[in-house]
């Protein structure tokens, strides 16, 4: 699976999604208050704040594309609503003669009716907790401007969080997909593979392909109905290393032998048997094949690839290479 990245990246294409906030997921500032700060997130971990449905498929050629497998993950959005003061807390620091009008700045800033609204309304409440609306450090001033101008929303203990507009990056989905992405390992194969020991000989040409791989693989992160990024994987090259053949670079993952093929996409030629004279069983070399893949995203709004990380899968196999003696006798 690819490295784990961070899912909140802040660039100007972002969209606006009609969303519950993330305070039904998060567990809020001191853990008790159902506050909105979006954590860390990870496919998988349950405790952000849009759920996103993540598909995997992988395609061998010739348009048939088989999906692999299904999850879900959760994102955290660049503009969210977070639990803040309790009514009485809000009150006692804002109140004429309290803390916030002890200093001039703030004192003028009540003076020009810029306080919550209402805020005597709730000055006893200790349960409430005034909600306001906060943006990632890195949100884009034309995402973070707007939102931060919006009317905190007070809510009463035992009422759902407000329904907040929340700020979703497509590429944050892109990460997400690339998060959850596993790149097929496959299986080496061979040929010549003599009978009952599966070796090849020395000094003749040893075809190599990858079975059971798939040279092209597709994520799809998705809010449904709504928003959807897909990651597309390419394997690219494959490099061959064995114990006695050096290394060798294919353009992609070989092509199975068949009886009566011609040239092989894929090979190496071992120079020296892998056996040790120790023991009547056959030793084996290590041969070593690692994949190279490319990536890039898109998303079905706008189908322009973009790329993103890479990625190289490395796959071995134990193969013995026997010395095939030929005896000539005169006449």
């Amino acid at each position: 699976m690819l490295k784990r990245l961070p899912l909140v990246l802040a660039t100007a294409a972002a969209l606006v999604l009609g969303a519950v906030a993330p305070a039904t997921a998060a567990g809020g500032i001191d853990g008790d208050k159902g506050g909105t700060t979006p954590p860390e997130v990870t496919p998988g971990s349950g405790n952000g704040s849009i759920q996103v449905v993540i598909t995997q498929s992988t395609s061998s050629g010739g348009g048939v594309v088989t999906t692999t497998g299904a999850s879900t993950a959760w994102v955290a959005p660049m503009c969210w609503f977070e639990a803040g003061m309790t009514g009485y807390e809000y009150y006692e620091y804002w109140k004429p003669g309290g803390p916030a009008r002890e200093s001039d700045t703030l004192d003028d800033y009540a003076y020009q009716g810029l306080l919550n609204p209402e805020y005597e309304k709730y000055a006893t409440d200790q349960t409430g907790y005034w909600y306001d609306p906060t943006c990632q450090f890195d949100a884009p001033a034309s995402t973070r401007g707007p939102y931060i101008l919006r009317e905190s929303i007070y809510v009463p203990a035992g009422t759902p969080p407000p329904v907040a507009q929340v700020e979703i990056d497509p590429e944050v989905l892109a990460r997400a997909a690339r998060d959850a992405m596993e790149l097929p390992q496959g299986e080496l194969r061979w040929n010549p593979s003599l009978d009952g020991t599966g070796a090849t000989v020395v000094n003749a040409e040893t075809w190599v392909w990858l079975d059971g791989g798939a040279p092209t693989v597709f994520v799809r992160a998705e809010i449904p109905n709504v928003l959807a990024a897909t990651v597309t994987a390419n394997m690219t090259g494959l490099t061959l290393e064995g114990d006695g053949a050096g290394v060798t670079r294919c353009d992609g993952p070989g092509t199975p032998w068949t009886a009566g093929a011609g040239n092989p996409t894929c090979s190496l030629t071992f120079t020296r048997s892998s056996a040790d004279g120790t023991t009547s069983l056959l030793p084996t070399s290590t041969l070593t094949a690692t994949q190279n893949w490319t990536a890039s995203w898109s998303t079905d709004a706008d189908p322009t690839p973009r790329e993103i990380e890479g990625d190289t899968v490395t796959t071995t196999a134990e193969l013995p290479v026997a010395e095939i003696q030929s005896i000539v006798t005169r006449r």
